[in-house]
């Protein structure tokens, strides 16, 4: 919303913005700038004046709203401009900004981590997760180690933004994203919709109907979100060697494949990263973790983002991490948040010193941007 705001008034807006933690930026000081330069007919100069501060207003005691997760990622922008990026990558369905943050210090060795969150909108924990960690990253960079300095992160908390606000808004328990089938809104699982697979094996896989909750759509790629992740990796002048995607509940670690129960080339390499992120969890708040073949732990599943990650855009470390919690389902408490946060921070920070000292058998080569199985 732009509001124009009497001068005389200024401060008595800006008190009550900030009392109610409503972000806002002045994005023209003095309007009569303007009129005049309009009146006369030249162009308005293009005056750079510093952002309003725009207030975190995060601190992982609660679940938050979509319009306060792009706030928090503005935020890292604005306190830490030399290594936070915010761009936006696409729109989804309903033409809300697909949001992503990357923190990097623009060394050209580097190579890339990528983390996502809430590609089932109902799954809230884990955009907590994405953003806590991002959060931890961007304050304490130069302090952090060298497997961490040494790649681009790439941060995704909202996959699905339209399935999420709507579970904030009506439907706690919504999935999908919110893809029309004529007139009806019935979504597209968007963790079916990726190529690699795509509506092969039973209908359990995968679903036809789109009443189902596991839906794949019409076609790979059908849904711009998951063409938007697709686009920015495959497309990227960064090599990317770390996949993670979020998702509860379950607490598991799991990685490729999701639709065979045959152990992928890399098993043995992607089971010890997956136990030292097991490993690190455990001795943060002594929870645990299985790890292992998502097939093999979870159930099948075709067109999923790490079976593409992996396969297709040949990132070699591809997980899905299943966090908590089983006895809460999808309505973890808030308490529960950031020890959820912390353990996972732990778990991240653990696989990337594991990533840098080791090397899978098979995917050390990049795959070309313009892979033909798209």
């Amino acid at each position: 919303m732009d509001v124009m705001v009497d001068v005389q008034r200024l401060m008595q807006v800006d008190k009550l913005l900030r009392e109610r933690d409503i972000p806002y930026e002045v994005t023209v000081a003095d309007t009569s700038i303007g009129i005049t330069h309009n009146r006369n007919r030249s162009p308005i100069p293009n005056i750079q004046r510093p952002r309003s501060p725009i207030k975190k207003a995060m601190d992982w005691r609660d679940f938050y709203p979509l319009d306060m997760i792009y706030n928090f990622m503005d935020y890292l922008e604005v306190q830490f401009p030399s290594t936070c990026t915010v761009s936006v990558i696409g729109k989804s369905v309903e033409g809300r900004i697909i949001k992503m943050l990357k923190i990097s210090n623009s060394n050209a060795s580097n190579t890339a981590a990528w983390l996502d969150g809430a590609i089932h909108a109902r799954e809230w924990i884990s955009t907590a997760v994405v953003t806590f960690i991002a959060d931890h990253i961007a304050r304490n960079f130069d302090e952090l180690p060298l497997a961490i300095t040494n790649k681009d992160w790439y941060f995704l908390p909202v996959v699905n933004p339209d399935g999420y606000h709507h579970t904030h808004i009506l439907d706690r328990l919504w999935r999908k994203n919110r893809a029309r089938v004529g007139t009806t809104i019935c979504g597209v699982d968007l963790n079916r919709n990726f190529s690699h697979y795509w509506g092969r094996g039973a209908c359990e896989y995968s679903s036809t109907d789109p009443c189902h909750l596991n839906y794949r759509g019409t076609a790979p790629f059908s849904e711009p979100e998951t063409a938007a992740i697709k686009d920015l990796i495959l497309y990227s002048a960064t090599p990317f060697k770390i996949f993670l995607t979020f998702h509860s509940y379950s607490e598991v670690i799991s990685f490729p494949w999701c639709f065979s129960n045959e152990p992928c080339k890399d098993y043995v390499t992607l089971l010890e990263g997956g136990t030292s992120m097991a490993k690190a969890i455990y001795e943060t708040n002594g929870r645990m973790y299985k790890v292992g073949n998502f097939k093999d732990l979870m159930y099948s599943a075709t067109g999923t983002s790490i079976d593409w990650s992996y396969g297709v855009a040949r990132i070699p470390f591809s997980y899905l991490v299943e966090l908590p919690s089983k006895q809460h389902r999808f309505l973890l408490p808030k308490e529960e948040i950031l020890d959820c946060c912390k353990e996972a921070l732990n778990g991240v920070m653990a696989l990337a010193q594991f990533v840098d000292t080791t090397k899978p058998s098979v995917h050390t080569v990049i795959a070309d941007k313009k892979w033909s199985a798209l």
